[in-house]
């Protein structure tokens, strides 16, 4: 019985020291924010402007606009101006800067089966206002040496040094800052390739809307209650 007994002791004293150096247990992740996103009507809309100044509304946008991350819309704002504007076809529109010694464009493409919606986005420190914009892709392009032009149903640019591009509508990366959860928070509403602008002046975005609108007719924007 001694020696049972002497047995157990040192085997009890490994399995408490063994519990006393566990790691303490993971804590609990606190629960996601809810955010809510609900869709807002666009038409009739209720601005009704021309689409001229399309381009620069849409680099002021993304100077301003909350969680971008882009360099493009800055190096537009302070040295370049918009010195020409083209639409050679319906879908296809593009605006030219000129720098004192570069080039730079900011284009517009609104596919066939374009559509536009918006949504309110509450909750989680996010809120704000989104357009989705479907078969669209915006194109930003800085420091060329020279204009692009069009050539057989295409924007052509400088062979020699096309500049920078920063571009919306990629199915892979986005243009919004890691961490802001933009445009994944949408859910549903907004799909790999969409077209996605976030701002908190809800004005701005029904600039932009109804300038995209009168710019390209052919882009739908579905009725909402």
């Amino acid at each position: 019985m001694k020696l049972l007994t002497a047995f157990r002791t040192p085997v009890l004293l490994a399995l408490l020291l063994a519990g006393c150096a566990a790691p303490p247990p993971t804590p609990k992740a606190p629960p996601a924010p809810e955010i809510s996103v609900t869709p807002v009507p666009l038409h009739p809309l209720t601005l009704r402007v021309s689409g001229q100044g399309l381009t620069d509304t849409l680099v002021t946008h993304y100077l301003q606009g909350p969680y971008y991350r882009l360099s493009l819309p800055l190096l537009l704002d302070q040295q370049y101006r918009q010195v020409d504007s083209q639409q050679p076809e319906p879908r296809r529109f593009l605006a030219i800067y000129r720098s004192q010694r570069d080039w730079g464009s900011v284009s517009v493409t609104a596919g066939r089966g374009s559509i536009m919606n918006a949504f309110r986005v509450q909750g989680g420190g996010r809120d704000g206002y989104a357009l989705v914009l479907k078969q669209v892709r915006i194109c930003l392009n800085a420091d060329a040496d020279n204009a692009p032009y069009w050539q057989s149903g295409r924007w052509v640019f400088s062979p020699s040094r096309p500049g920078r591009f920063e571009c919306s509508g990629r199915t892979r990366g986005s243009l919004f800052q890691k961490g802001s959860g933009l445009p994944g928070l949408l859910g549903p509403y907004a799909e790999d390739g969409d077209t996605v602008l976030f701002d908190t002046d809800w004005t701005r975005l029904q600039q932009i809307a109804a300038r995209l609108s009168a710019r390209f007719p052919h882009l739908r924007v579905p009725h909402i209650q």
